[in-house]
C-alpha cells in the first residue's frame, strides 16, 4: 500500500527501507521485528532493554483456522535492538479486552497480571509485560512506548505540562499529557480515556515516565515516532542555547591526559566495584560526558537520581559522584575519594532498599553504582556484560 507520510529530521535518521518492509508485507511479526529493531538502533530513541511496540494483527486461530484478532508485543525483558520476531508475545486482542469488567482498582493491580497468560494466543508462551495492556487498549494498530531522553527532559521537569503546550504550539502538535502513574492496568485505561478526551491526539507523553506514538501502518507508526522525538530534541536544545550554560557551568576546569589517567584507575575503581560480582567497564568519551560531569549541578544532579524508571531499572536510582580535583589530589587521591564515596554510596543504597522493600520484594542485589562520574574524565558506566 503506498503512503503518503513524509518526514523531515535534525537529530535522527530515517532509517526506513521501503524494498525491506515491503518483502516482510505478509509477515506481520517480521515487520514489527524490523519496526523494532530500527528504533532500538539509536539509543537516543530508547535505552537498551527499554520501550515496548506492539501492532494488532489477524493470524489463524490453530483451531478453526479462522482469523481474529491478536495483539503482537515485546515480551518482558526483551530488547528492541536485538529482538527477534519469536520475542513478542501473543494474546487474543478480545480478552485482553474482557478483562476491563474483571479489574477491581488500584488495590488489586497484581491478580491481573496474573490473568495475561491466560490470554494467550495458540502456543506462544512469551511472557507478556505489565506494559501489555497499555498497547492493547490504545485504539491503534501500531503502538511505540518509548523513553527518548528529549522526551523524558519533558517529562520529568517540574513544568513539564506546560512546556508540552508550548511544544505542540510549536509544532502544530496534538500530544497529551497524562501525570505519572505506575505502569500497569490502571494506566492502560488512563490511556485510553485521554484518547477519547482529545480528539486527534497524535501522541501520548507520560509524566516523569516516557513516551506513547502510533499510526495506521509500521510506517506511519516508525515515522510518527522518530519525527515526535526529532523535534522533542530541537525543542529541548533551544531551550538549552537560550539559557546559555548547562548544568550550572563549569565548576572544575583542570584538564588531564583522560586517556592516560582513566588507564591508571580503571583496574583500581573497576576492582572496587566488583567485589559484589564482577562488572566491566564502558568510558563514555563524549564531550557531554566530561562537559556534565565538569560541572557546577553535577553533583547535585547525580545526587537526585534518574528520571525514568525505565532507566532506573539499568542504572541504580543515581549515579555515584566523585569530587576530584587533579592538580592538588592525583591518582592517590582519587582513590582514596572512590573509597569514601563507595563506602557512602553502599550505605544510602541499602538504607533506601530497606525503606521501600515489601515483603515479596526481592533479595538486595548489590549496593554498588552502576555509573561514577568524576570531573576532568566524564562518566564510566559498569555491566555484567
Amino acid at each position: 500500500m503506498p503512503e503518503t507520510v513524509t518526514i523531515e529530521t535534525k537529530f535522527l535518521r530515517n532509517l526506513w527501507d521501503d524494498d525491506e518492509a515491503t518483502s516482510l508485507a505478509r509477515q506481520p511479526l517480521e515487520l514489527l521485528r524490523y519496526r523494532s529493531n530500527l528504533l532500538g538502533a539509536d539509543l537516543r530513541i530508547t535505552n537498551f532493554g527499554g520501550g515496548n511496540t506492539s501492532s494488532k494483527i489477524d493470524l489463524p486461530d490453530p483451531l478453526t483456522g479462522a482469523p481474529v484478532r491478536v495483539l503482537a508485543v515485546k515480551g518482558s525483558g526483551g530488547d528492541l535492538r536485538s529482538i527477534g520476531a519469536s520475542g513478542f508475545a501473543l494474546l487474543h486482542l478480545d480478552k485482553l479486552e474482557a478483562l476491563i469488567p474483571r479489574y477491581r482498582g488500584e488495590a488489586n493491580e497484581d491478580e491481573m497480571i496474573g490473568l495475561y497468560p491466560l490470554c494467550a494466543f495458540g502456543e506462544n508462551r512469551v511472557a507478556a509485560s505489565i506494559d501489555t495492556p497499555l498497547h492493547a487498549f490504545l485504539p491503534f494498530d501500531h503502538v511505540d512506548h518509548l523513553h527518548p531522553d528529549w522526551a523524558i527532559a519533558l517529562a520529568a521537569s517540574a513544568n513539564g505540562r506546560e512546556k508540552l503546550d508550548e511544544f505542540n504550539r510549536r509544532y502544530g502538535r496534538r500530544i497529551a499529557w497524562v501525570p505519572w502513574q505506575r505502569p500497569r492496568f490502571e494506566l492502560a485505561l488512563m490511556l485510553r480515556q485521554a484518547i477519547a478526551g482529545h480528539p486527534g491526539c497524535d501522541g501520548i507523553v507520560l509524566g516523569s515516565h516516557g513516551l506513547f506514538t502510533w499510526g495506521d501502518t509500521p510506517r506511519h507508526c516508525y515515522v510518527n515516532s522518530i519525527r515526535t522525538i526529532d523535534q522533542m530534541g530541537e525543542f529541548v536544545d533551544l531551550h538549552a542555547r537560550a539559557r546559555g550554560l548547562r548544568f550550572g557551568g563549569a565548576a572544575a576546569t583542570a584538564t588531564v591526559d583522560r586517556e592516560s589517567t582513566v588507564a591508571a584507575i580503571l583496574p583500581h575503581l573497576r576492582g572496587s566495584l566488583s567485589l559484589e560480582r564482577r562488572v566491566i567497564a564502558h568510558v563514555e568519551r563524549s564531550d557531554e560526558a566530561l562537559e556534565f560531569a565538569n560541572s557546577a549541578w553535577a553533583e547535585e544532579l547525580c545526587r537526585l537520581g534518574t528520571s525514568c524508571p525505565d532507566h532506573f531499572l539499568r542504572t541504580r536510582i543515581s549515579p555515584m559522584f566523585v569530587p576530584w580535583d587533579p592538580a592538588r589530589d592525583g591518582i592517590a587521591g582519587l582513590e582514596s575519594r572512590i573509597g569514601e564515596r563507595l563506602a557512602s554510596y553502599r550505605e544510602a543504597y541499602a538504607a533506601y532498599y530497606t525503606a521501600h522493600a515489601q515483603p515479596d520484594s526481592p533479595p538486595l542485589r548489590g549496593s554498588n553504582p552502576s555509573v561514577v562520574v568524576i570531573p576532568a574524565l566524564g562518566v564510566i558506566g559498569f555491566g555484567k556484560d
